[in-house]
């Protein structure tokens, strides 16, 4: 599943993985992790994939904080892998767009 709209975007990976961009907001909803939700300015968030066969083997992380669920790893099926690619490229233009904004300031 993929959805757009005009300023958010959203991807639901291996059924429980729920990742949304909204603005320069990366929100993720899962029941992997306590406490279940997370939210990640799109400037903070690392994307780390290693390909394992078919599937990715992601990692979810983000800069320059220090707690316990700054890494969330999970596989992304082969099937999904374009829904994720373009999630995270939504994700990169936010990321670029912020910092461009912040610079302008």
């Amino acid at each position: 599943m993929s959805v757009m709209t005009t300023n958010r975007h959203r991807v639901r990976i291996d059924g429980d993985i729920l990742l949304t961009l909204d603005g320069d907001i990366v929100t993720i909803a899962t029941p992997r992790y306590e406490p279940g939700i997370f939210f990640v300015h799109a400037e903070l968030m690392e994307v780390h994939v290693v390909p394992k066969g078919e599937d990715w083997k992601v990692k979810l992380k983000t800069t320059g904080v220090t707690v316990p669920f700054q890494v969330l790893p999970f596989t992304v099926p082969a099937a999904q892998i374009p829904a994720f690619t373009a999630f995270v490229d939504r994700a990169k233009e936010a990321r670029e767009r912020s910092l461009r904004e912040t610079s302008s300031t």
